[in-house]
């Protein structure tokens, strides 16, 4: 390159480098343009390079173009390992650097010379010759506008391929989204022509893409969703649920929102459509529904169900006055069919049953399933006048026990079952449904008490009944937590008048309704279950009183008799319930007798006997309740660990004027004398039956010729 040619060439080279918008070309060009006006073999360039410590050390510098070197072609991208004294530094023009440039073993060619022109901070041009090139010119200092221009355009095409690659990634994301979108997505013209859709609409409607391109989107709503279409072009937005065609004329229920895209104008130039198939969710939403409001076995709506409907019914009672009635139904002895039979026929029962009283019904009742083996069915637009509604009422009562009465063949058993009905009738806002149903329910087990597969109306006096019975069950819940129940003592004596022990005997005080028998809260409390804790209580009193007898040398020995409840005693826990009792309050488990009944032992035979030898290890002892009153199977009496009968007062009270007494209770004193037992009887009240019993060999008592039931602070020794 001459003087002369200076200009051209810093045009020429300018021209190359402003006509670049990408840097890898930027920079291979620029190369080829300065090998061709300088003379050099080849050169490369190396961008964003580290500094070094000193000039001879070697290190790595990525080659970012190179040229007019095969060997640094293939190298381009890569790192290879350059002396610092070649690559940083101020521009040079150097000759005889063959020692230099040798340490370049990564090319075959041997390079004599080399040109370093550095690009500002960003970087170094090195062109590289065997020969060094003839020219007077300062290089170095000619081609500096050159590399300043140069510089600028490497900051510029890398902002551009920045953004590029970022249009370029939106871009590629926006495609991956719409391809791989769950969602359907449809893109149409402003008059719904489809223009595009992505996977998932091909798979939700079966159609090809094919198929749908340049159709109409009208094509594929179901003929009620069409004026969607026009609703559009008015709103320019929609959002809602519609039913979409499927290839093979099927429908599928989908979420839709459709969008506008508009122009700089701001008009709509075409739509994006976004369909959510919905169908899963639907069907989840109707399972959820009848889950919630249906009975799963029959398919009857259920309680909650059932309320909402008479809510409904009362409303249209007072709006007609006309009557409804409800009818209560439950099934006899169920539970026996449930245990003989398994629970499988008493399930399909249930299911049969359903059945019959949808068919005895008019579609204007309602029919729906409680729980268990109650059925409630609500008549609906019954005579206005009372009377007659009633009859209607009884008549359809009596059609449903006639139809459920019927004999079922169930998995080729035949069956037979009763219901037991009550009805209420109802008019208007009167009463509450709850009242309703309560009434509904009194009625019916009215009708269980007048010996079952009967029909009885609603008694006011039963519910009086029904609901003081509730109220005693509640204040009973809180008598052990308000200390109102008291233990009372009934000894026990010998042949010689002297006291051997007591019987622990339940007494409430009712901080209001005073001293309440317990022949009425017993049977209560066992049918509750409250009777378990009122046991727990009772057992852990008469040990604690045992305790403090064991404290007196005239009373150490006395035994206390504690009774225990049928539900108490199948407890699985009542072993230890008993032994932890022992423990805490430190009783002499030899002074404790509990006291069983033959139908709680008989129930199940080898838990009892498991259960009483458990704790005859601990030192505690069994009398039998009542013995005589109930099956009395000596079979299984061999088998209990007992130490004690105790005859019951019902034979005692007669003994002595009844044959047939006196005979089964020698019998009885007889048995334990051969089965080595002790006997006591219970119910004493003359001393013609105590001399009695004497003469036959019982030398233990208990009754009111003795003493009373009493308060321990009354208990004489």
């Amino acid at each position: 390159m001459e003087h002369g040619d200076i200009l051209p060439v810093l045009y020429d080279i300018s021209v190359t480098i402003g006509g670049e918008t990408k840097l890898k070309p930027l920079l291979t060009r620029t190369l080829q343009r300065l090998l061709y006006h300088t003379s050099y073999a080849c050169g490369f360039v190396c961008l964003d390079m580290a500094s070094c410590s000193t000039d001879d050390e070697l290190l790595p510098f990525r080659l970012d173009a190179a040229v007019g070197d095969f060997d640094m072609l293939s190298l381009v991208g890569k790192t290879v390992m350059m002396p610092c004294a070649l690559v940083l530094g101020a521009a040079a023009q150097e000759t005889d650097q063959h020692r230099l440039l040798e340490k370049l073993d990564f090319t075959r060619s041997h390079y004599q010379a080399f040109l370093r022109l550095p690009i500002e901070d960003i970087g170094v041009i090195v062109l590289l010759s065997i020969k060094q090139p003839v020219t007077r010119l300062p290089l170095t200092k000619i081609l500096q506008p050159i590399l300043a221009h140069l510089a600028k355009a490497i900051k510029l095409c890398r902002v551009n391929e920045a953004y590029t690659a970022e249009l370029l990634h939106h871009r590629l994301l926006l495609s991956k989204i719409f391809d791989s979108s769950y969602s359907g997505i449809v893109i149409t013209d402003t008059e719904g022509l489809i223009l595009e859709v992505n996977p998932a609409f091909t798979q939700h409607t079966k159609y090809g893409k094919d198929e749908l391109i340049g159709t109409k989107l009208q094509n594929l709503l179901r003929e009620t969703e069409i004026n969607i279409w026009d609703l559009l072009k008015k709103e320019n937005h929609w959002d809602g649920e519609i039913q979409i065609r499927r290839r093979e004329g099927g429908l599928f229920q989908a979420r839709l929102l459709i969008n506008p895209i508009f122009d700089d104008y701001g008009n709509a130039t075409n739509y994006v459509l976004i369909f959510y198939d919905i169908s899963k969710q639907k069907e989840a939403e109707t399972k959820i529904h009848q889950l919630a409001y249906f009975d799963t076995l029959t398919g009857l709506p259920n309680r909650l169900l059932l309320i909402d409907r008479l809510r409904q019914a009362i409303a249209v009672t007072e709006r007609t006055q006309n009557y409804g009635a409800i009818l209560f139904l439950d099934l006899d002895d169920f539970k026996t069919l449930n245990d003989t039979k398994g629970y499988l026929i008493g399930d399909l029962l249930l299911i049969e049953v359903a059945k019959r009283l949808i068919a005895t019904v008019r579609e204007v009742d309602l029919v729906s399933r409680q729980g268990g083996d109650e059925f409630v069915v609500v008549l609906q637009d019954l005579s206005k006048n009372a009377t007659e509604a009633a009859r209607q009422a009884e008549y359809v009562a009596e059609k449903i026990r006639n139809t459920l009465s019927e004999k079922y063949i169930l998995e080729g058993h035949e069956t037979r079952s009763t219901p037991s009905i009550g009805i209420t009738l109802f008019q208007g806002k009167k009463q509450s449904v709850d009242v309703l149903l309560k009434h509904a329910d009194t009625a019916m087990y009215q009708a269980k008490k007048a010996g079952r597969n009967t029909i009885q109306f609603f008694d006011p006096d039963m519910q009086a009944r029904l609901e003081e019975r509730q109220k005693l069950t509640e204040d009973l819940e809180q008598a052990i937590r308000q200390n109102e129940l008291i233990l009372y003592y009934q000894k026990q004596v010998n042949s010689h008048g002297g006291t051997i022990g007591a019987e622990v005997l339940l007494r409430w005080k009712h901080s209001k309704r005073g001293l309440v028998s317990p022949a009425n809260f017993i049977p209560l409390a066992e049918e509750t279950g409250i009777i378990v804790p009122m046991g727990t209580w009772v057992l852990r009193q008469a040990c604690l009183q045992l305790k403090a007898w064991e404290l007196r040398p005239h009373t150490e020995n006395l035994s206390l008799a504690v009774n225990v409840s049928a539900r108490q005693f199948r407890m699985p826990d009542f072993v230890n319930q008993v032994s932890t009792i022992l423990h805490e309050t430190g009783a002499r488990p030899t002074n404790l007798k509990l006291e069983l009944t033959e139908s709680m032992i008989l129930e199940n035979v080898e838990d009892a006997i498991s259960k009483m030898n458990q704790l005859k290890l601990y030192g505690i002892s069994f009398s039998m309740d009542d013995f005589g009153t109930g099956y009395s199977s000596l079979r299984y009496l061999k088998l209990l660990p007992l130490k004690q009968l105790k005859i019951d007062q019902e034979f005692v009270r007669d003994m002595t004027d009844d044959a047939n007494d006196a005979v089964i209770v020698q019998t009885i004193i007889a048995m334990t004398k051969a089965m080595g037992l002790e006997v006591i009887a219970e119910g004493v009240e003359t001393k013609a039956q105590h001399d009695f019993l004497e003469q036959h060999g019982c030398h233990n008592f208990q009754g009111y010729l003795f003493a009373r039931p009493v308060p321990i602070e009354e208990f004489d020794i």
